[in-house]
């Protein structure tokens, strides 16, 4: 009905499912709706539903003779590429047309595939089990030392209590509270903080103790060491022009760079993207106004392919060092690259990074960047 669908045969629950696209900072919606031969009236049970890189806020309606029977409108979590099972609240309705309505809105950076799989169909009606009240409660405690962690955050995702969040106490202790129709998961985080047990999921009224570990604070830079993280861009998607910070300048002379707010390490840094069947050169030059410095080290990135690059200094327009190699692939991952050259003086820093997305590749967009250009004067 909307969406420009296509069959999608290496992927599913089980292969193929068929799925549609959004450019990146687009919305659009895709539909598709189901009928009987005969205009047999059916039941509808469930779907999967599927989204590489955005939430997946749906609409599933069912009429019979044209008029509406029920309607249920949510968001999925972001389904990091699996398929996530939508279950029908209204089984036990007679339907003869079902109509499921997605709504892919793109970020900025990356183009979306979003789609979805096993549509599961009855003649005969199934009463949905009523949800039940739960309840969850526990502490989160540190794990060195064994006392509850303040103001720590315990959420609910998945199913119907996605979205749900409460904060511990002075004490590390927090409780839950609510409606549950199936499993789900419970994840928990803090400030200066990393979880020991996320991802655990609850099925009954439990008791659930967290831990977590303190992470030890980023020791400060070397004196004089200057780190260009990009923390002065905060519009996420707006094209990167010549950025100064800490008295150095970061100007692209190639590739449609933009920010990534929600990325980095830690966010924001910049990317550029490849479509497929392209071939992209991104290049940053990095100066500081004359003055110079030395380049040790920088972090690339790569969402799906490998990351050939070249790395090349200058001072008084002359080329004294150049190295070139290719990252491994780095998963959506930062991978530092050091300088085999950092005690040479420069006044001028080029990064080249080449992001190449073949056709085979069924992503059909590549972003590639980098982060943290490490100097020193």
């Amino acid at each position: 009905m909307s969406g420009n669908w296509s069959v999608r045969s290496d992927y599913g629950n089980p292969s193929p499912f068929i799925q549609f696209w959004a450019a990146g900072g687009t919305t659009v919606t895709g539909e598709i709706r189901v009928t009987a031969a005969g205009s047999s009236p059916f039941y509808f049970k469930s779907v999967d539903l599927y989204s590489s890189t955005t939430t997946i806020p749906y609409t599933i309606k069912g009429l019979r003779n044209s008029s509406m029977v029920f309607s249920v409108t949510d968001a999925l979590p972001k389904t990091f590429g699996d398929l996530r099972t939508v279950a029908s609240p209204n089984s036990a309705d007679a339907i003869d047309t079902l109509s499921i309505v997605l709504t892919n809105a793109a970020a900025a950076c990356c183009r979306n595939p979003m789609g979805l799989d096993t549509i599961v169909l009855t003649s005969t009606p199934t009463t949905p089990l009523p949800p039940t009240m739960f309840s969850l409660n526990g502490q989160v405690t540190d794990s060195a030392t064994g006392t509850g962690i303040s103001g720590a955050i315990v959420s609910i995702a998945d199913g119907p209590n996605a979205h749900v969040t409460t904060s511990t106490d002075a004490s590390g202790i927090y409780s839950f509270t609510g409606l549950q129709q199936s499993g789900f998961t419970v994840n928990v985080s803090a400030n200066n903080y990393v979880s020991q047990s996320q991802g655990v999921t609850l099925t009954s009224n439990q008791t659930l103790s967290f831990q977590l570990v303190h992470l030890p604070p980023t020791p400060a830079p070397p004196a004089g060491t200057t780190i260009i993280g990009f923390n002065g861009l905060t519009v996420n998607g707006a094209s990167v022009g010549s950025y100064t910070e800490s008295g150095f300048t970061v100007l692209p002379t190639s590739g449609a760079w933009v920010v990534n707010t929600t990325y980095g390490n830690p966010a924001p840094f910049i990317e550029f993207s490849a479509l497929s069947e392209t071939t992209v050169t991104g290049e940053v030059r990095v100066s500081a106004g004359g003055s110079v410095f030395r380049f040790k080290f920088v972090d690339l990135y790569s969402s799906i392919t490998t990351v050939p690059y070249t790395i090349t200094g200058f001072r008084n327009s002359s080329r004294v060092f150049t190295f070139a190699d290719t990252l491994p692939h780095t998963f959506g991952n930062f991978r530092t690259v050091a300088n085999p050259n950092a005690s040479t003086v420069i006044d001028t820093l080029r990064i080249t990074l080449i992001n190449e997305l073949p056709a085979s590749c069924v992503c059909q967009n590549n972003p590639m960047g980098l982060d943290n250009i490490v100097l020193t004067q």
